[in-house]
């Protein structure tokens, strides 16, 4: 064979390599992304069903902003904070990555909060607002953390208790032992009671509720396909969301 027809043969191969290679790395680091991300589902005593939502390495993290589904390195998308009715803003005391929002406008009647200080959290009771002060605010601030106000459900392995008896589809951020964190979705429509006792079932050790009922549009990316996965059934309201927990990877 001589040199004049080797040459476009050596081309066309090296051109075959190249690109076996960039779609070997292409699909590694799908799996990467996609392993990140666990779904479980389970069933309690109770009988109700549950999806349970853990990251690896992944990171908790909170936005103002709608989160872009082409976002590649957010894995989970879900509402936080309540939105007020007046005006469609965040309901409560909220800081957004050191930046103060409504602090005059604390919710006393919520008695839980979550602070986010490099993707690490920390679920805590306010003492229905009390124990949001200058001082938690301003460390809070100085790490250019974040926080916001919620329901609390579960503390150190104890549930609350309830008047509200209303049925709605339910979901929380939990935290698991080994200071692992979870959104936790019930699938039926449940009473906050009934949620709070499978949590702890769960294994929660603390929890904090988040905006469902209208507000309940979420998403996650499918472990085996990366495809967006929608959760939520109401969605009536979604459009006026104003603020979202997402699974971030740094």
């Amino acid at each position: 064979m001589n040199q004049k027809r080797l040459l476009p043969i050596s081309v066309v191969l090296l051109m075959a390599v190249a690109f076996f290679l960039l779609i070997s790395a292409f699909r590694n680091d799908s799996i990467l992304f996609d392993n990140d991300l666990k779904v479980e589902k389970k069933k309690t005593i109770s009988g109700y069903n549950y999806t349970i939502f853990t990251a690896t390495t992944s990171k908790l993290d909170i936005s103002l902003t709608r989160p872009a589904k082409t976002d590649a390195t957010i894995l989970l998308c879900t509402a936080g904070a309540f939105t007020d009715l007046q005006n469609f803003t965040v309901d409560g005391l909220y800081i957004d990555h050191g930046k103060v929002l409504n602090k005059t406008k604390i919710n006393n009647s919520l008695g839980g909060a979550i602070k986010i200080i490099n993707g690490a959290c920390e679920i805590f009771p306010t003492e229905k607002g009390k124990l949001l002060t200058d001082s938690l605010i301003n460390f809070v601030v100085a790490k250019n953390g974040s926080l916001f106000q919620q329901i609390q459900m579960v503390e150190n392995g104890a549930g609350a208790k309830y008047k509200d008896v209303k049925l709605f589809q339910r979901r929380a951020i939990v935290k698991l032992k080994g200071n692992k964190i979870a959104v936790i979705e019930s699938y039926e429509n449940i009473t906050l009671s009934a949620f709070t006792t499978d949590l702890i079932e769960l294994g929660a050790l603390d929890a904090l509720y988040v905006d469902m009922g209208a507000w309940d549009e979420g998403w996650y990316k499918n472990p085996s396909d990366n495809k967006i996965m929608t959760i939520g059934r109401m969605k009536t309201q979604t459009d006026k969301q104003c603020n979202w927990v997402v699974f971030k990877m740094k």
